[in-house]
Formats: structure tokens, C-alpha cells, sequence
């Protein structure tokens, strides 16, 4: 990734990819190190205290946790205005103002084979401005509540049984499935299944957000599964068998 040639803030998601959004990698805004977007990817196995026995833990199997990364950037004097000093203010500003969102933003960047791939951010106060001669420097906390990088452009979308394919290297864990009606869909390859009984309409379950709603309400009494972490798509191809949509993107690390 220290290679990208584009990186982007804000923007809007849909099934199509991200639109809009802030090119910050310019002439006014650049991108000083490559290598504080890679960050890490969060940790699945996370030390649990023992009740009762100070300094006793357990290190339980779990998913992949929130990414940590950050963004070393270079304000720039360059721009519109009538001096250096005015635009390199103009531009913090407009950087910073792009950070304050309490909601977060899509971070998008642009890979070397010309795909995309985005994570969702929020931004920590900043923790080191600095100005060497012209220019100002600025080193800023990032926290995405996805663990991985999603690939941009069209989702990946399978209706009914066959084969869903991960095209990604990592294990999808946040897919979409949609179920016309009552019916069961299962996942042979990764050994789980999901099903619905006693519903009216079709019904949606996320298995990221682990919610399940039918007609956007709030509907967990509809569904039964087999397994605790609700549903997954290994790398490559999954044999599934059942009637139901499914939506998702690859992710990479």
C-alpha cells in the first residue's frame, strides 16, 4: 500500500462504491508517509481478567477487533489566496474541517492495479503539529471499526444456492443476506446455516451489525442459527445451499 497513488475523504457509500468525497493527496494537501495508513489490523485474540484472581487472564479465540492506523500529512503553501501564511491556513483548516466529524468519514485509496478499497474512520485529535520552514506537518490517530480493508466498486451480490465466492484473502464476517420468506440458507463450506420461520415478508439479516429486521423492524424472534458468530465466507469459494440474496465486499488486510 506504501505505493497508492490516490487517497480520499468523505464521500458517500452505496452498492456501487463510494461517490464524492476530498482528494488529500495534492498540491495542497499530500500525504507524507505511506506507511501510517497501513496501520494493523485489530486484535482477535484479546487477554480476558479472571474474576476473583488478580493478574489471572484467559486469551479467548474472537473476531478481528477495530484497526488502528494514522495519517502523517503535509500542509502546503500553495493556493488561491494572496500569500503563503493565508493559505497555509486555508488549507489546515480545510483538512481539519474534513476530520470533525463525530459520525467519521470513508477513507478510500487508490491501488497500484487501479482498484479501490475504503475503510470507515474517525478521527482523534491530532497528536503532533509541527512546521519545519514553509510547510506544516500533521500527524493524525485514525480508529476504523472495520478491520479490514473493503474493496471499492460494485458489491458482491449471489442470490440463491451454488457458490459464493470470496475473492478477498480474509474471512468475510459482515456479508448481508436477505431471505424472500421462511426457508434456511447454509453456508456447507464454513459449516453454518442460518434460518427463518414465522415471517410475512422478506427478511434481512446482517451479520456484521448482528441484527435481523423485516420491513426495517427489529425481528430476532424470526431467526435461528447454528453458530455464535452468526455466519462466514472463507477465502474463495463457498458451497451454500438455500434460497436468499447475499451481499458483500472483499476484504484485504
Amino acid at each position: 500500500m506504501a505505493t497508492c497513488d490516490d487517497l480520499r475523504l468523505g464521500g458517500t457509500l452505496s452498492g456501487t462504491g463510494i461517490t464524492g468525497g476530498t482528494t488529500i493527496n495534492n498540491t495542497l494537501l499530500g500525504v507524507e508517509d505511506w506507511s501510517g495508513v497501513l496501520g494493523h489490523t485489530g486484535l482477535g485474540y484479546l487477554p480476558v481478567e479472571v474474576s476473583g484472581r488478580p493478574g489471572g487472564s484467559l486469551t479467548g479465540d474472537g473476531l478481528a477487533k477495530a484497526r488502528l492506523l494514522s495519517l502523517n500529512m503535509v500542509i502546503t503553501r500553495n493556493g488561491a489566496l494572496a500569500s503563503g501564511p493565508l493559505n497555509l491556513v486555508a488549507n489546515t483548516d480545510t483538512f481539519l474541517t474534513l476530520l470533525a466529524k463525530p459520525a467519521g468519514n470513508y477513507l478510500e485509496v487508490d491501488m497500484p492495479d487501479a482498484t479501490k478499497r475504503f475503510l470507515h474512520v474517525t478521527a482523534l485529535d491530532p497528536a503532533s503539529i509541527g512546521q519545519v520552514r514553509t510547510n506544516r506537518h500533521i500527524s493524525v490517530p485514525l480508529y476504523s471499526s472495520l478491520p479490514y480493508w473493503h474493496l471499492g466498486g460494485n458489491q458482491t451480490s449471489y442470490t440463491s444456492g451454488g457458490t459464493v465466492t470470496n475473492a478477498g484473502p480474509m474471512t468475510v464476517y459482515d456479508a448481508v443476506i436477505v431471505f424472500a420468506g421462511d426457508g434456511t440458507f447454509a453456508n456447507t463450506t464454513a459449516g453454518w446455516s442460518l434460518t427463518i420461520t414465522g415471517s410475512s415478508g422478506a427478511v434481512t439479516v446482517d451479520l456484521g451489525a448482528r441484527t435481523v429486521t423485516q420491513a426495517g423492524i427489529p425481528a430476532d424472534q424470526l431467526l435461528t442459527r447454528t453458530d455464535r458468530d452468526w455466519g462466514w465466507f472463507l477465502a474463495g469459494a463457498n458451497t451454500v445451499t438455500g434460497s436468499a440474496t447475499v451481499t458483500f465486499r472483499a476484504q484485504y488486510n
